[in-house]
Parts: C-alpha cells; sequence; structure tokens
C-alpha cells in the first residue's frame, strides 16, 4: 500500500512556461522549449522545503521541418534522428507509427528531462503528473515521445552506500531502466524504433491523470 505524500496531491498546481529567443518569432516550424513545474499551492498547508514536486523539460517538434543541425541543441542528441526516422511526407507519420497514435497537430512532444523529488517519491505521483503535465500539450501535439536511458557510469549507489563497483552499479542502472520502462508502458507508452511512444490522447493517459483522484479526496490532510 502506498504512504501518504508530504501535502495535499489535490493541492498541486502546474506552471507551464515556454521559452525562445527574441529573434525566433519568425519561424512557426522551429523547435519549442517548454518547462513545466509541479508546486504544492501557496495557500495549502506544506514546508517551504517540501513544496516543490517535480520537473518536466520538453521540446515541441513540428514533424514538417526536416533535418536542421541546430535543432539538436534544443532537441537533445537522440531526438534528431527520432524525428527524421518518424516523419514522412509533410510530417505524415510512418505507417506503424501512425496507427499507435490519433489524429491532431502534425509535431511531437520531445521529453528531454522529467524529474520527481525525492520526497515526493513512492507514494504514486510520479506518472500521475506526468500524465497530467503531457496534457497541456493536447493543442500542440499527436504524440509524446521518451527515450529510456540509464548510463551505468552516471548512476550513483543507493543512499548511504558508498563503494559500489561497475557491476553493481551497472544492476542499479538495469532495475532503473526497467522501473521507468514500466512506468511508460502503464501511461500507454509503446516501443517504436528505440525510444517509448505515447498518443497524447491515449485512453492510459487519460486514465492515470484521474484514476488516484478519489483516494486522495477521502484522505484527512487536516
Amino acid at each position: 500500500m502506498l504512504s501518504a505524500p508530504p501535502a495535499n496531491p489535490m493541492s498541486v498546481e502546474l506552471t507551464v512556461q515556454h521559452r525562445r529567443a527574441w529573434w525566433q518569432a519568425d519561424d512557426e516550424l522551429q523547435p519549442e522549449a517548454w518547462e513545466v513545474t509541479a508546486d504544492v499551492s501557496e495557500l495549502d498547508v506544506c514546508p517551504p522545503s517540501l513544496r516543490h514536486v517535480a520537473e518536466l523539460s520538453v521540446t515541441v517538434a513540428d514533424l514538417r521541418r526536416g533535418r536542421v543541425p541546430l535543432d539538436a541543441v534544443v532537441l537533445g542528441e537522440w531526438a534528431p534522428g527520432f524525428l527524421a526516422a518518424a516523419a514522412g511526407e509533410g510530417g505524415a507519420l510512418q505507417p506503424g507509427l501512425e496507427e499507435l497514435v490519433s489524429d491532431g497537430p502534425p509535431r511531437v512532444v520531445v521529453v528531454r528531462r522529467y524529474e520527481l523529488m525525492p520526497e515526493w517519491r513512492g507514494h504514486g505521483l510520479g506518472p500521475v503528473l506526468l500524465a497530467g503535465a503531457l496534457a497541456a500539450f493536447l493543442p500542440l501535439a499527436r504524440l509524446a515521445a521518451f527515450r529510456v536511458t540509464a548510463p551505468p557510469a552516471a548512476v550513483p549507489g543507493p543512499p548511504g552506500v558508498t563503494g559500489l563497483g561497475r557491476a553493481a552499479r551497472e544492476r542499479v542502472a538495469e532495475r532503473l531502466q526497467a522501473r521507468r520502462t514500466a512506468v511508460l508502458e502503464r501511461l500507454g507508452f509503446r516501443l517504436w524504433d528505440g525510444v517509448h511512444v505515447a498518443d497524447l490522447r491515449g485512453v492510459e493517459l487519460a486514465d492515470a491523470r484521474h484514476g488516484p483522484l478519489d483516494r486522495w479526496r477521502r484522505l484527512d490532510w487536516r
């Protein structure tokens, strides 16, 4: 059974921000950098150190754009290759990918980073907030793309444990990667050409956003 989170999840608010250079306004097909932050409302009781809940960094990429080398700066290392493989003539998706997503604007939300703050982990909030944050892009795109990576050399050991060897670090990395993959699959992400993709209008994402509401409403947060 999941434990209660540090504060009422129903009071967590999302802030969605779009960043661009002032001189980029005339290119409607260029990638757009977005940041979504989740924080407990100032109107709710919560220790200041626990008020910040999660962060999501994405780039909204137009499937009609084609290859532009400088786009990798805002798209990340893997996304240009994925987009080149996914998009056909005029931004249409390749047949195998087309079958996985609903109709919508010819854009994809490339997830570059998603992080749930350590104090908020283990309460079932990670998938819910990711699904809620992705919903902000429903008017802009058809699908989301997320590449699960966990380089063994960069993975730290568990808190309080030091001196892990390379083999142990690789096992930790594999477990983290398997856990992230399982979460994405519950949200409706499917593996396509080495990248997990999801229909932004899919049932699984909608269910994830609404499933826990009744449970959290019943908890006494006084």
